[in-house]
């Protein structure tokens, strides 16, 4: 038996299937699904119901998601767009005020914050059509955390002190008694509960996914949302749905790169990178030196200005795919690489738009199988909980994803973005943009990476850097995810780095005119990339070292294998 060695530690592998994710139990619950002789379609939907109830900080039925899927019988990749929409009464002008200025508040908090949660869609989507098991089959980890309980992680704990969670106690009814009992926040490792997610799930089973969006809680949504100053009908509930939409495709060094396409930025913008680091030898240039961190934060910062300006709805704004995705497009970016100085390429009103902090409040959820199935799946509710708001004795916060859209065109958005077109105003019908990167990486046809991360507009770099340390430099799974990355969008915003880089390469990099900001050993980027590889016949999962998250293997005898702490 061959075994393959890190710097620290040899990896674990095996044939049966694997899938990684933000949580241990979800991890435990896609991997039973696979045990059972589920796919990864199942394992993934599983998995995704477990995170509504052990996650609802930035999951849950409230939100949405975007999810690639590789089907072994077809060989092909599908691409499914369940984010959600802006209701049918919203326009442009509904976050200003009097002044003509973008009311934050109103569009992070509370009812004109909601776009439709999709999200049931998209796994009714991915189940229904590409699994093997049955609603009760998958849903019944989940229903059993709900009522019998389940432990907190540190994310968990955290998130409860965040002043997303004090704002949402102070103004919406229901938020304290559903998720901190007796007005407590729960500590990490104790054991709560979320009965009213249970039996919401449970219903689901039970009714079918049209009574989520048909029945009672559709009543409930609408009339709890417009309670807190939404804009809301029924039909804009009862007209959510699943877009299978175009697959975005490129590829990097032999391998085909497969993603999402808009109105998600992930998939083109990671493509546009890709094949303008594809113009540079990174391996040559040498893992984490100076040359190589600033090619590599120089085509960030290059795609994220093409970004702030260029993307949008696709059925609602022309977006340039074909140049956006285009190697001699990307080869003329790259030749604007200097590499003796640090430049800034985003427009001028955009320079600012990242010096807000970026949550990570998204659950990405990777998982490859026995069969030869791949699924990258990411979800989110926006910001920390979401708009904040409860629905009554249902166990979820609904999301605040009309936060993405640019209330005013170059003004920053509460998620410290800013667009310099009309390209992501708000729309009625129209999805905001988002930087979901739910990827797959083939070789031969067959895939190779199923991979995608949490994160806000630094889950493009962060899958990015995923990928380049696989191919460019034979990283298994594992360490691709746990060795120090960088992010860098904008000049002034500033060169990020995770503990673990050279001082020597920092100080070149200063020289250079790189505004560095370091974290301590104790710190991360706010980035919760995870992975799962195909190599040489075996699969290698990662431990989301960044979050309360495992990864799991399925070994040669059947044995599993987990990867990052989980409760007992």
């Amino acid at each position: 038996m061959a075994i393959i060695y890190n710097m620290d530690r040899p990896h674990a592998y095996g044939p049966n299937g694997a899938m990684s994710t933000s949580n241990s139990y979800g991890a435990q619950a896609g991997l039973a699904m696979l045990e059972a002789g589920g796919n990864a379609a199942d394992a993934v939907v599983a998995a995704g119901l477990v995170a509504c109830v052990v996650e609802p900080f930035h999951a849950g039925l409230g939100g949405g998601c975007f999810i690639t899927y590789y089907d072994k019988a077809s060989r092909k990749v599908h691409t499914f767009d369940a984010r959600g929409v802006a209701p049918i009464k919203a326009h442009k002008d509904m976050f200003l005020n009097s002044d003509g200025d973008v009311d934050l508040e109103k569009q992070t908090y509370g009812g004109m914050s909601v776009i439709t949660p999709g999200y049931l869609r998209g796994l009714e989507q991915l189940l229904t059509k590409y699994g093997t098991m049955t609603w009760e089959q998958v849903a019944a980890p989940a229903i059993k955390l709900g009522r019998e309980g389940f432990r907190v992680g540190a994310t968990y704990e955290i998130c409860c002190n965040k002043e997303e969670a004090e704002y949402a106690r102070s103004h919406f009814d229901g938020f304290e008694s559903t998720f901190m009992p007796d007005g407590k926040i729960p500590l990490f490792g104790d054991l709560v509960y979320n009965r009213d997610m249970a039996d919401t799930i449970e219903a689901v089973v039970r009714n079918g996914v049209d009574w989520f969006y048909n029945g009672p809680i559709a009543d409930e949504i609408v009339s709890t949302i417009n309670r807190y100053g939404g804009v809301y009908d029924k039909k804009d509930i009862q007209n959510t749905y699943v877009k299978e939409r175009p697959c975005v495709r490129g590829t990097y060094r032999g391998y085909d790169i497969a993603s999402i396409c808009p109105p998600s930025s992930g998939g083109t913008h990671l493509i546009q990178a890709l094949n303008i680091l594809e113009n540079f030898d990174l391996n040559q240039l040498g893992y984490h030196s100076a040359d190589y961190i600033h090619v590599v934060a120089e085509a960030m910062k290059l795609m994220y200005a093409d970004r702030s300006i260029a993307m949008g709805d696709p059925d609602f704004v022309d977006v340039k795919m074909d140049i956006l995705t285009s190697k001699v497009y990307a080869k003329e970016l790259a030749s604007k690489i200097d590499m003796s100085r640090a430049q800034e390429f985003s427009p001028t009103s955009a320079v600012e738009a990242l010096e807000k902090e970026c949550a990570s409040n998204t659950l990405n959820t990777s998982c490859i199988d026995k069969f030869g199935n791949a699924v990258a799946l990411t979800q989110t509710i926006g910001g920390w909980w979401g708009s904040g708001i409860v629905i009554p004795n249902r166990g979820f916060c609904l999301n605040n994803m009309m936060c993405d859209f640019a209330g005013k065109v170059g003004i920053k958005t509460c998620m410290g973005m800013s667009y310099n077109s009309t390209a992501n105003i708000v729309r009625p019908g129209a999805t905001p943009l988002s930087s979901m990167t739910p990827t797959i990486v083939l070789k031969d046809g067959d895939p190779i990476i199923a991979c995608g991360a949490a994160g806000g507009p630094r889950i493009i770099t962060q899958v990015l850097q995923m990928i380049i340390n696989v191919i460019d430099h034979d990283m298994r799974m594992d360490y691709a995810v746990r060795s120090p990355f960088i992010n860098c969008l904008t000049l002034s915003q500033g060169l990020e780095l995770e503990h673990g880089i050279s001082p020597d390469s920092m100080k070149i990099l200063e020289a250079r005119g790189h505004h560095l900001h370091l974290c301590t050993p104790e710190q991360v980027l706010t980035e919760f990339p995870n992975g799962v590889e195909m190599h040489n016949g075996n699969m290698y999962v990662c431990e989301p070292a960044r979050i309360d998250g495992v990864g799991g293997i399925l070994t040669h005898s059947g044995g599993k294998v987990f990867f990052g702490y989980r409760y007992e």
